[in-house]
């Protein structure tokens, strides 16, 4: 059975899959149960809002009835829904009003009050409240009736409501206004052929100016998504009369003419580029030829003039401890990234880029240098700590310490960041806004490995430049050479179909099984690795039959069976999981993996026991939005 309902909101849980599980009571005052998944609400409710809710109601064995939500928007409460809204939102806290006032309110102007607060009758609302609390409430009001008409009016011109949020943080308190003074302003957040649809039903014609300049900016933006920064003047004046619909390359031309003329775009040589695209390279070129033009060696950082002879000595140092003997390349790339306030570090699997990492702390650490090493994700940053015996952050982690002014702009250290063939333009244009003006800046990656989510190939054009300083490791180890990953990686790189040997049980290297139906293939090669616990399945999407949540979900109901679970959530004692988002409190990542120990229920209340990353934590019901099953996970950041 389907129903709609109107409900202002008194309990809110986190939901599966980030979406939400609340309580409601409708204006009959029957209390409703919705469970919502995140493509189906643009946030979680606030205790105290009203929403509109249309669903299928299903029992549940523990729950009883519940409304799965399908269609939801967030509006402005009429009739006595006003009472509970004034009451318990907590947009009125501190303002004087609770459910006592709220009800002498509805008392003396019923149905009215809708009207007397959306107009702001202080006169009226004085008979009850005070001068500045009439004010404050009637703020207040506007306030949270501003989101409702932004999503009212987002979802009724066939946007995501779920982009509200984003929209209000660029315009705070005149989103809406923003955007009717010109819809293409959504061209930020949806595609062309949606927002032009509609402008064009808000009434603006087809040679509007401001839809010239957008057509211009929408063809850039489609260039970004395909990873390239400047856009051709040919091919720009061919997709502009694409977009508007014409085939004179004059119209065309006089678009990008006032798109320029605007400051909307700029000019780059032979092509045209966004202006944020623009404004973020310069702001990256220029910080990087500060450092290059720092002067190198013991002048930066107070390194002493004996700097050869402290990296012999730890280099001696490492040897000894160690057993491992460095090349020449390792040692070059020692004294690379101790020389030159700018560097790159290159080489692909198993040719002792950790190594190297190694020594420059101990370097470091001796010439009482401070090192900062980051990497994109949880899992990188893990690697890195765990090999370096050092501490390592996620870039996400330093850049929130920077906004939380943690960076100390005086400081002098050298910052090695991991991975940085992911590096997109819009990152590395965060991190160079926050780093130190007088930082050392050592970047370690492989070019042939994963390239970055966003625009901008940053990593391949910096280990190419002939200006900065690089150190390309190419001899592999024979302890890597004995996997057989390095070469089916160096023959891949070149283009080369590597020759594999069949999957033959549980032994060292890299083999090959025929595609079939993947998943009997993969229960296959588990069954044959029986008792073998150090098994992850990678795949390259999440959805489909051969998607990892499919995968997760057959895993899961096969090891499952017999053990303790979390009621409605999908998850059971010892199923591997992998958090989710960056959680500085806790100290886990995006993309640390971890075990379920135990699942307990206490009073009605529901918590996992897990190690994540190697260490004990408790997960309550309110976090396990940000836990997910990892028998199979994506390969890539955002894999869909």
């Amino acid at each position: 059975m389907r129903i709609s309902a109107v409900a202002t909101i008194t309990t809110v849980y986190p939901g599966p899959r980030g979406g939400a599980i609340f309580l409601g009571r409708d204006a009959a005052g029957k209390r409703l149960r919705f469970v919502a998944g995140s493509n189906h609400i643009c946030r979680a409710p606030v205790v105290g809002e009203t929403w509109s809710l249309t669903g299928e109601v299903r029992g549940h064995p523990q729950y009883g009835n519940q409304v799965y939500v399908e269609q939801a928007s967030l509006i402005q409460p009429r009739g006595q829904l006003i009472i509970d809204f004034l009451g318990g939102h907590p947009a009125f806290d501190g303002l004087g009003i609770g459910e006592a006032k709220a009800t002498r309110l509805w008392k003396n102007f019923g149905s009215d009050l809708y009207e007397i607060l959306s107009r702001g009758d202080l006169e009226k609302l004085t008979y009850v409240l005070s001068e500045d609390s009439a004010q404050r409430v009637v703020e207040a009001w506007q306030a949270v009736a501003e989101e409702a008409d932004l999503i009212s009016f987002l979802d009724a011109r066939g946007f995501e409501a779920r982009l509200a949020d984003k929209v209000r943080k660029i315009w705070p308190g005149d989103a809406l206004t923003k955007l009717k003074e010109n819809p293409y302003r959504m061209l930020a957040f949806a595609s062309w052929e949606k927002v032009d649809r509609a402008a064009r039903a808000l009434g603006v014609t087809h040679d509007d100016p401001r839809r010239q300049v957008a057509a211009v900016e929408a063809c850039l933006y489609k260039r970004l998504d395909a990873k390239h920064t400047v856009t051709p003047g040919v091919m720009l004046l061919d997709g502009v009369c694409l977009e508007l619909g014409t085939r004179s390359i004059g119209v065309a031309q006089a678009a990008v003419n006032r798109a320029l003329g605007e400051q909307a775009i700029v000019a780059s040589g032979d092509g045209y580029q966004p202006l944020g695209a623009a404004a973020m390279e310069k702001t990256i070129t220029n910080y990087l030829r500060e450092l290059l033009a720092g002067a190198p060696g013991p002048e930066r950082n107070l390194f002493s003039h004996n700097i050869p002879h402290i990296v012999a000595e730890a280099i001696a140092s490492f040897e000894k401890d160690t057993g491992l003997r460095l090349n020449a390349g390792q040692r070059h790339g020692v004294e690379m990234a101790l020389h030159h306030p700018l560097s790159v570090l290159t080489g692909g699997a198993g040719t002792g880029k950790t190594t190297v990492l190694q020594v420059i702390h101990r370097v470091a650490e001796q010439v009482a240098v401070p090192v900062v090493q980051m990497a994109l994700s949880g899992r990188a940053a893990q690697r890195l700590r765990e090999a370096s015996g050092r501490p390592a952050s996620t870039i996400a982690a330093f850049l929130l310490a920077a906004d939380q002014g943690s960076v100390n702009p005086e400081s002098e250290p050298l910052v090695i960041i991991d991975e940085s063939s992911m590096l997109d333009l819009p990152l590395i244009y965060s991190i160079v806004r926050a780093l130190p003006a007088r930082a050392r800046l050592l970047l370690v990656g492989d070019p042939y490995q994963l390239p970055p989510i966003g625009f901008g190939l940053v990593f391949p054009v910096l280990a190419t430049s002939p200006s900065i300083p690089k150190v390309e490791l190419v001899e592999v180890h024979r302890q890597a050479q004995s996997t057989g990953i390095p070469q089916v990686a160096r023959d891949i790189r070149h283009g080369i179909v590597p020759s594999l040997p069949s999957f033959d049980g549980l032994s060292a290297g890299v083999s090959f099984i025929e595609a079939g139906d993947v998943m009997d293939q993969i229960l296959a090669v588990l069954a044959e690795w029986r008792g073998c616990e150090d098994t992850q399945i990678l795949g390259v999407t999440k959805r489909g039959a051969s998607g990892t949540r499919s995968i997760n979900a057959t895993l899961h109901a096969i090891a499952s069976a017999t053990k303790p679970k979390l009621e409605g959530w999908g998850f059971s004692e010892g199923d591997p999981i992998i958090y989710l988002v960056n959680d500085y409190e806790k100290g886990l990542w995006n993309g640390s993996l971890g075990r379920i120990d135990g699942v307990l229920n206490s009073n009605g209340r529901q918590t996992v026991l897990c190690s994540l990353d190697g260490v004990r934590h408790e997960i309550t019901e309110e976090d396990f939005h940000r836990i997910d099953l990892a028998y199979a996970i994506t390969v890539h950041v955002g894999a869909t």
